[in-house]
């Protein structure tokens, strides 16, 4: 991490009524470099997050030391004179300042302007970590980060309520997504079984999952919120010198405790073959039910992780995306596998409810 940048973080919100220059952000973000040239360059950097105009990466010669500072630019652009939850969430970045178990870039600041908001960060540098691997790792980072969100959270005044009820997981622009709504992929599924006799009258038998989601939301509604990452993807996590390094807040809400350890163990499910999967999936609930501190209930928090590993698991092994990729690769014995998994839960509903392992 790039100490020098630490002082600004989540403390500079700009507003500005017109487009600007990269050197006009810059100077306003950083005051001792108002009077001089910049000498920049910048790379386009990949991104396939929901409105998202471009992410950037700059490499800017401070004009006082000569140094090299690196920084990264994301561009959002506004719905209506919306800006995003991400930028929100930056806003109030100075929640996870005593995080341990997980390092983040700091913030230099965000600019609004009517139609976009540019976030500025530290860029950084790490390994892609192997995603089983580091089960019992995220598990600590993640219950770390639920406690401390959920502290500063309830430690809000008044003024701050709407900003985080529009950045809720249960506003109906969240649950209208085609992500969370599996039963669209369901004709999809029909027609593969008119196809493939292996998967045949398994669209009807999803359907069920529909009641046991419904009950699930329910109760995941009334417990503790905390901010949910949501997109714990390799290209995300960085390992440097041990330590986990977490980016990309585009998915961010308030959520609710228990929410990431659902969207991790979705991620590894869609990925890996089910002996990974399953080895991960233990040593995560096994670390995680430890590390959550005392005031949560450890079973309502693991009822919301099967929650969000079903909404994410149904949709995205379903999806005709999906079947295309596992019948180009010549795996579908294993998505027959992985549809056994989850169709093998509804036989479990009582269990899923009281909080038992997937």
């Amino acid at each position: 991490m790039n100490s020098d940048l630490h002082p600004l973080q989540g403390r500079r919100t700009l507003y500005r009524w017109q487009h600007g220059q990269l050197q006009d952000h810059l100077r306003a973000l950083l005051p001792q470099w108002r009077i001089q040239p910049l000498t920049i360059v910048s790379q386009d950097l990949d991104s396939n997050a929901s409105f998202v105009n471009y992410v950037r990466h700059h490499q800017i010669t401070d004009p006082g030391t000569g140094m090299t500072v690196e920084l990264v630019e994301k561009s959002i652009r506004k719905m209506f004179f919306i800006g995003s939850q991400e930028a929100r969430f930056y806003r109030q970045r100075d929640m996870l300042n005593a995080s341990t178990r997980f390092q983040y870039p700091a913030c230099l600041g965000v600019i609004e302007t009517p139609w976009e908001s540019l976030i500025f960060t530290e860029f950084v540098r790490g390994k892609p970590p192997r995603m089983p691997n580091i089960a019992p790792q995220l598990a600590l980072g993640i219950a770390e980060q639920e406690a401390l969100s959920h502290d500063y959270l309830s430690r809000q005044s008044a003024h701050t309520a709407p900003l985080f009820w529009s950045m809720d997981f249960y506003r109906p622009w969240f649950l209208l997504r085609p992500r969370f709504n599996f039963a669209r992929c369901l004709p999809e599924l029909e027609r593969l079984g008119q196809s493939d006799e292996r998967f045949s009258g398994l669209a009807e038998k999803f359907k069920a999952f529909t009641p046991l989601l419904a009950r699930l939301s329910k109760a995941a509604r009334r417990s503790p919120k905390c901010i949910s990452h949501m997109d714990y993807l390799r290209k995300n996590l960085f390992v440097d010198k041990g330590q986990l390094l977490l980016i990309d807040w585009s998915e961010v809400k308030v959520g609710r405790v228990g929410f990431d350890g659902g969207a991790y163990l979705s991620a590894l499910f869609r990925r890996k073959d089910m002996p990974l999967f399953l080895k991960a999936q233990q040593q995560f609930i096994d670390t995680y039910r430890q590390a959550l501190p005392a005031h949560f209930n450890p079973d309502d928090a693991l009822c919301n992780l099967h929650y969000i590993f079903l909404l994410n698991a149904l949709f995205h092994c379903l999806r005709s995306e999906t079947i295309s990729e596992y019948q180009e690769k010549k795996r579908m014995p294993l998505l027959r596998q992985k549809y056994d998994y989850l169709l093998g839960l509804l036989d479990k509903q009582e269990q899923i409810a009281t909080i038992h392992p997937l």
